[in-house]
């Protein structure tokens, strides 16, 4: 039963959220208060002296029909004065006038925002994008208010706003990062062309089974496995290296991650780095940014050589961009709670606990399952080629702990060579040790996965064949 505090709360949060609700809805209201409803979007473009150009572009394209439509628009309309540098090419070319009339038009009605700084990323009728930020449509200054008829709102602004090529396109059309151009281009992998292809059955997950012999499309692997840079809607800032650039980093990584695969090279792991979400340009770049795959990229403003402004970003072409080693051959944990398999089936406890600073940790214990050797199996994907020193963290002995007593476990690494699991490190876990015990040395023989499993006791003794581990942590020995 709810008590009489909580009703007045519950009833005061409720009559707030409303006011707020109405505020909002009264400065939109306010402006739309002057709506015209006798004329729709096409006959007052065409009614507007100062937009005669772009209502010439309007009917020559076609777009006059839409605009006098039932289906509500919002125009941002260039003044005569601002069209008059319009590239005579656009003019010329009736595809690239009809695609530069739609990139100032949207479906739907977007009033001007009453917060400042609010930004807002609209579809244009081109599938392009387009950021309203206060009084700005892009890089164009709206002119006076909207002008409201009853099937949208007709802006006026003083600056053009032609389409521009997306970041993927934009790559491919240059010739600054050949490169890193054609390398990126020639990652693909064949996949079924699902939209084409004949479905008979599901299997047990619900996925489709397909016909023999369907239909198979290329899909380049970075926009999968990196990002989409054909994507619109999304916002990024990329970097594209010089060859100089290109060269000079993927040889620095070439020992780390001597694949053949072109999807796992030294190579990817240059350029798997050059996409960051946002926008930043080239005057606010920061001297560190986090790639979309979480590694840091160092960055001097000197080293750009161009930028260009994408529909979906900004590109930054580089002379030089020197990654750290530690960014690219990095730390890294595996932890006790993510194991791959077992050796058999028993009872396993996964723990959530806290240490000796309060600090809360995850981890994995087998306890008194009645096995000699019994073994948690471990896999660590692309894992470069390196010495490696090795510590593990595993805390028995805790309040509330059926393990008081000390214990030895062993970890046996995959020799790829031979495909046996070899003794490597063996671990004298004592109660209550919170810091990290160094196992010592190791050395992938191939670059690749990582596997290993951790081994208990010869022994079906309690208390003696007791497996836990925290993590064991790879810190990786550089030059």
């Amino acid at each position: 039963m709810m008590t009489k505090k909580y009703l007045i709360y519950i009833a005061f949060f409720s009559i707030s959220t409303v006011f707020c609700s109405c505020k909002d809805n009264w400065e939109v209201h306010n402006e739309l208060k002057n709506v015209d409803n006798t004329i729709d979007l096409a006959q007052k473009i065409d009614s507007q002296a100062d937009i005669s150009v772009f209502n010439g572009f309007v009917k020559s394209t076609g777009y006059d029909k839409v605009l006098a439509s039932a289906q509500n628009y919002t125009v941002w309309a260039p003044s005569n004065a601002a069209l008059a540098g319009l590239d005579a090419a656009i003019v010329a070319d009736p595809v690239k006038l009809k695609d530069f009339v739609a990139n100032h038009i949207a479906l739907s009605t977007y009033p001007l925002s009453t917060k400042s700084n609010d930004t807002l990323r609209v579809k244009l009728l081109n599938s392009k994008y387009a950021n309203i930020i206060d009084a700005k449509f892009e890089e164009s200054n709206i002119v006076g208010n909207g002008q409201f008829v009853k099937n949208g709102v007709l802006y006026k602004v003083d600056q053009a706003v032609p389409s521009r090529l997306n970041i993927w396109d934009y790559m491919l059309s240059s010739t600054d990062a050949n490169l890193q151009k054609n390398y990126i281009n020639a990652l693909s992998i064949s996949v079924i062309d699902s939209a084409n292809a004949t479905i008979i059955g599901y299997n047990a997950l619900g996925r489709p089974i397909f016909a023999p012999n369907p239909p198979m499309v290329s899909r380049n692997t970075y926009w999968v496995n990196v990002a989409d840079l054909r994507a619109e809607a999304q916002e990024y800032t990329y970097f594209m290296l010089q060859d100089a650039a290109f060269t000079s980093e993927t040889a620095k990584l070439a020992n780390y991650y001597p694949s053949v695969d072109p999807n796992l090279s030294a190579s990817f792991y240059v350029v798997k780095d050059l996409t960051v979400k946002g926008v930043y340009t080239a005057d606010k770049l920061p001297d560190t940014l986090l790639s979309v795959r979480g590694v840091k990229i160092p960055l001097n403003k000197g080293n750009v050589v161009k930028s260009y402004r994408a529909s979906n970003g900004i590109v930054h072409v580089l002379k030089a961009l020197p990654f750290r080693l530690t960014d690219k051959v990095p730390v890294f944990k595996v932890e006790g709670e993510l194991p791959l398999s077992f050796s058999a089936s028993r009872t396993i406890s996964y723990r959530t606990k806290l240490d000796d600073k309060g600090k809360q940790y995850k981890d994995i214990q087998v306890y008194n399952h009645l096995l000699s050797e019994f073994s948690v199996f471990y896999v660590r994907a692309n894992v470069p080629t390196v010495k490696y020193k090795v510590y593990a963290r595993a805390i028995s002995g805790a309040l509330g702990d059926s393990q008081v007593a000390a214990f030895t476990q062993r970890f046996f690494f995959l020799n790829p060579g031979t495909a046996t699991f070899n003794l490597t490190f063996t671990h004298l876990v004592n109660p209550l040790t919170y810091t990290e015990t160094y196992l010592g040395e190791y050395t992938p023989a191939t670059f690749g996965n990582l596997n290993f499993r951790l081994t208990s006791a010869a022994t079906t003794a309690v208390n003696v064949n007791t497996l836990i581990l925290d993590y064991l942590r790879f810190e990786p020995v550089l030059p």
